[in-house]
């Protein structure tokens, strides 16, 4: 299979930068699976950029001009996962090849979940795979109300009901232009738990596990 793997921030990055141990773990379970299917990978920024988005508060910068600095912090991080996987770095998708890539913050106004649904949509992917902090899509924000309910599935007609947002280090579990990538090309997606990479595997074998969108 082709398959695209959001790797969100949330899992991936500490405050100071790359989380060593968690993307070691996440890298070798791409190799497992490399054996088999061809994956690109997209990485978030979580809370590496979010404190530098902290320290440049005052600054006064408007949206567009605080998420070119987030870009250039995330060009790193692309960079990283590219050297450590072989894998082609995207800054600009005019230039991606159709091969394995890795992929991030490419221009203001645009998720990194956009970009991997973009990815997966120019790739011809079989399966989109986000791997978050929590199990899936819920019903309602699980951090704010203990009764929030995980929803185990839906077709590509009911996504507008995911409701994200297009608003810099806060989209929901997929802003709505990912969602309409995703409706458009109808591209299967699972959103998961990503803090147990046994999911990403369930995920590629086809098993239940977290949100199911297709």
């Amino acid at each position: 299979m082709r398959i695209v793997v959001k790797i969100g921030g949330s899992v991936s990055m500490k405050e100071h930068g790359p989380d060593h141990d968690y993307i070691s773990s996440f890298l070798d379970t791409v190799d497992d699976l490399n054996e088999d299917h061809m994956i690109s990978i997209c990485i978030g920024g979580g809370d590496f950029v979010g404190s530098y988005s902290k320290s440049i508060e005052e600054f006064g910068l408007d949206d567009e001009e605080r998420e070119l600095c987030f870009i250039e912090l995330m060009r790193a991080n692309v960079i990283l996962i590219s050297l450590l996987t072989g894998k082609q770095p995207i800054f600009d998708f005019s230039k991606y090849d159709g091969g394995e890539a890795v992929v991030s913050g490419i221009e203001p106004g645009r998720s990194t979940d956009a970009n991997a649904a973009e990815m997966a949509k120019r790739m011809g992917a079989d399966l989109f795979v986000k791997l978050t902090d929590v199990d899936g899509i819920y019903d309602k924000d699980p951090s704010e109300y203990d009764d929030a309910k995980l929803i185990e599935g839906f077709d590509f007609g009911d996504i507008d009901f995911v409701g994200g947002k297009e608003t810099p280090l806060d989209y929901g579990p997929l802003d709505p232009t990912a969602l309409k990538i995703i409706k458009e090309n109808r591209i299967n997606t699972v959103l998961t738990n990503g803090k147990d990479l046994e999911n990403l595997k369930k995920a590629v074998a086809g098993e239940d596990v977290g949100t199911v969108i297709g």
